[in-house]
């Protein structure tokens, strides 16, 4: 298995370290403005979309080509959809962009959806705009979204997972009907001024993947997943994945509601503001807690102060009400 992305983190934290012990007459390289390396990225980016065919198989593995007929370039072949998304990202409480990014949806899978903060299982693969891997993973593995570059979590949330049957005996699991796509990030979404193995600073990356499977994660162990902490103003939360439960702190304590144990700041632990009346715990709902939106099997979800709404989407759910416990 590839630790490419995962150990990228221990080894800046380690060269940043070692930058750190150089002497004081080092010369000094500072970083490149954002806003003007964004403006050369999406150039190089564009040139390759139009300079290049790319070509998938039935199992969507993914080989890019160059071409020259313009007809057949990514940007107009048939065969396929280009998309791009605008995303935000901030760097520092004074650098912060909103990038375009390119990606192909060749599937959009029939199953769950990730979002910003999930655990993913992917079999994915990284090339550089010289079509250079720098990484391969064909045999799926796990990572938390989080822990590699931010690209990953700007366009993962617009593609679903799939269906599989589990290793049996001599068969091997078998997928199906999963999420297949190809994002090219700007270098500001991936490893911007470091160089990482093979690829140089100030780099646009191409990744293909192919996303099989998830694992929704409880951050603080509040019992709420974290991808159900997320600001509900104005949107169907179940619908709007451009919400970041990394940006949602709904009693301004400065901790996020996903790694917040008491989300509405009034002493009372949000496990236990969600927990169940002893009648609404039966053979067919048995969970101690409420979810956070009812389902098929819990029709209730956690209610608003009263206990009168358990179902509407934009409901003030009773661990969020401050003046409810």
């Amino acid at each position: 298995m590839n630790n490419f992305l995962k150990l990228l983190s221990i080894f800046f934290t380690i060269s940043f370290l070692a930058s750190c012990s150089k002497s004081k007459d080092a010369d000094y390289v500072p970083l490149r403005d954002y806003n003007v390396q964004y403006a050369a990225d999406l150039d190089s980016i564009d040139k390759y979309i139009n300079t290049h065919h790319v070509d998938f198989d039935a199992n969507y593995n993914v080989s890019f080509s160059k071409t020259t007929d313009v007809t057949q370039n990514i940007r107009n072949q048939t065969n396929i959809v280009l998309k791009d998304t605008m995303v935000y990202q901030k760097y520092t409480a004074t650098d912060s962009l909103n990038y375009k990014v390119y990606f192909i949806k060749f599937r959009e899978g029939t199953q769950k959806r990730p979002t910003q903060v999930d655990s993913i299982h992917v079999a994915y693969r990284g090339i550089t705009l010289t079509d250079d891997q720098f990484d391969n993973a064909q045999t799926p593995v796990w990572f938390k979204i989080q822990d590699v570059v931010s690209g990953w979590s700007h366009i993962l949330p617009n593609f679903h997972t799939g269906t599989y049957i589990p290793a049996t005996g001599s068969s091997p699991t078998t997928f199906d009907n999963f999420g297949a796509g190809v994002m090219f990030l700007p270098s500001g979404l991936a490893y911007y001024s470091n160089v990482a193995g093979i690829i140089p600073s100030y780099s646009p990356i191409i990744f293909s993947f192919k996303l099989y499977e998830l694992q929704y994660r409880d951050h603080d162990g509040d019992g709420i997943l974290s991808k159900d902490e997320r600001s509900t103003s104005g949107t169907n939360p179940l619908t709007d994945w451009t919400k970041n439960p990394l940006k949602y702190d709904s009693d301004g304590d400065g901790y996020a509601n996903m790694y917040d144990i008491d989300d509405d700041g009034d002493n009372f632990l949000t496990k236990t503001e969600t927990l169940k009346v002893a009648t609404d715990i039966t053979a067919t709902a048995t969970r101690t807690h409420y979810p956070f939106n009812p389902t098929p099997t819990e029709t209730k979800g956690i209610p608003n102060c009263g206990n009168t709404d358990y179902t509407t989407f934009t409901r003030l759910r009773k661990h969020l009400d401050k003046n409810c416990h």
